[in-house]
């Protein structure tokens, strides 16, 4: 009988490789269906995940064990092949006979008993191998495209925008366990009151010194478990989008539009910024985001924010004007790979139209900011043609803004860098990659 933990990890794999959703939302939904307990979806997500993280380096240790290495298998059977790889490599307490007999069982039982011959062939192969096998040194971007398993026109990206040393940091940050912060429900109750009755409640909680309100957890499962998420007292929102919302700097009794909003942090972040004479609106294009980030603030109490849907590409016409207009435009998301690891495979070729996007809803966003008002762009990926070049195309074509200068306590600009724009690294002081620029749209002619 095969071991549901292996052919769910194996089956959301699949699903993935397929473009079948997000990798979290497709670990959820395969991990649900088998009903397994706390230990098993464990063991699954570790699989799951490792294999998302290593499959280049999978691949090359399995292409030494192939009789044509150019030749590819078919999908389910190169799934089955990476998981079964991924545990004789990378799960030292699984016995390699257990990887290969357990992995071949789970390929069966997802309708692939044609491919198990091959499959277990292989892996024994591997098994036999493995003793002789290692990675090529050195630091070219070959080596560490197999070393930490990014693509090499990605990281040639990072070493022409970044360097060679930054690039590197890039990629060791990916290999991390990305940390959990949450945002303290400032509307409800306060960072050093949510803080003791977490740490009450057996849960690890450092309330951080910057931004306001932020707090990192540890070892707490699923923050949506918390009795104090239920009672609405805080928001998951990582610490770089945090960071964006201070940006943004909305003022008591202001009026802000997030343009591109879901899943909702940065609005309800903002909501709470505002205050109750206040008011947010958030904007997304797609009716189910809408609804979650309205539940979302039904949740925080946050009666300020208002969530609508609406494509940002076909302007503001009919919107009043906003004090403060976030852009937070969709991007490649190259910096919070370690989060959603199957973005690194991304190829460079699929994402030339976005900064063609992005430009087209930062100037509709534009023209919803009241004169004298702020317009913020951002973005969570490490790219210069989706960051630093469409806010320069920005203020070429619209004399009306000018550039908004600024600094956040404790983050350092890249060298260079005009101080209107800012990029957080995923290590240091933020924890994912964004960018972000800021703009003052001129005052009205009178």
């Amino acid at each position: 009988m095969a071991d549901p933990a292996r052919t769910a990890a194996l089956q959301a794999l699949l699903q993935v490789e397929e473009n079948a959703g997000y990798s979290n939302l497709v670990l959820d939904k395969a991990l649900k269906a088998r009903s397994l307990p706390p230990r098993d979806k464990a063991f699954a997500s570790a699989l799951f995940y490792g294999v998302l993280e290593r499959c280049l380096t999978l691949d090359y240790y399995l292409a030494q064990c192939l009789r044509d290495p150019r030749k590819k298998p078919e999908p389910l059977a190169r799934e089955a092949l990476r998981c079964g790889a991924y545990q004789i490599f990378y799960m030292d307490k699984v016995p390699g006979s257990a990887a290969v007999n357990e992995t071949v069982e789970a390929l069966k039982a997802l309708g692939g008993a044609k491919m198990s011959g091959f499959v277990n062939g292989v892996l024994r192969t591997l098994l036999r191998k493995k003793p002789a096998m290692a990675l090529p040194q050195g630091d070219s971007p070959r080596a560490w495209a197999l070393r930490f398993s990014v693509p090499e026109p990605l990281i040639r990206l990072w070493m022409g925008a970044y360097g060679r040393d930054t690039a590197q940091k890039i990629l060791q940050s990916f290999e991390q366990k990305a940390p959990l912060y949450i945002r303290v429900n400032t509307a409800r109750t306060t960072a050093q009151a949510l803080g003791a009755q977490l740490i009450e409640a057996g849960v690890p909680c450092e309330i951080l010194p910057a931004p306001p309100g932020a707090a990192r957890l540890e070892g707490t499962g699923s923050p949506a478990a918390l009795a104090a998420f239920g009672e609405g007292l805080f928001h998951v929102q990582d610490l770089s989008a945090q960071w964006i919302c201070e940006l943004v700097d909305p003022q008591p009794g202001e009026a802000v539009c997030d343009c591109c909003a879901a899943p909702g942090g940065k609005s309800f972040t903002m909501a709470q910024q505002v205050g109750e004479k206040g008011q947010v609106l958030a904007l997304d294009l797609y009716k189910g985001r809408v609804g979650l980030i309205g539940k979302g603030a039904q949740r925080l109490g946050l009666t300020n924010l208002k969530a609508q849907v609406h494509d940002a590409q076909k302007g503001f016409a009919g919107f009043p004007l906003f004090d403060r207009v976030l852009c937070d435009a969709p991007c490649s998301g190259f910096g919070v790979i370690r989060r959603k690891p199957e973005i690194r495979y991304k190829s460079l070729e699929s994402i030339k139209g976005l900064p063609g996007l992005q430009l087209s809803i930062l100037e509709n966003a534009a023209g919803a900011v009241k004169p004298g008002g702020r317009l913020v762009y951002s973005t969570c990926t490490l790219n210069p043609a989706e960051n630093q070049e469409v806010a320069d195309r920005f203020l070429r074509a619209h004399p009306d803004f000018a550039p908004c200068p600024f600094q956040l306590p404790g983050l350092n600009r890249l060298p260079g860098e005009p101080a209107h724009m800012l990029t957080l690294l995923p290590f240091g002081k933020a924890s994912d990659g964004f960018f972000a620029a800021a703009f003052t749209r001129g005052a009205a002619k009178g």
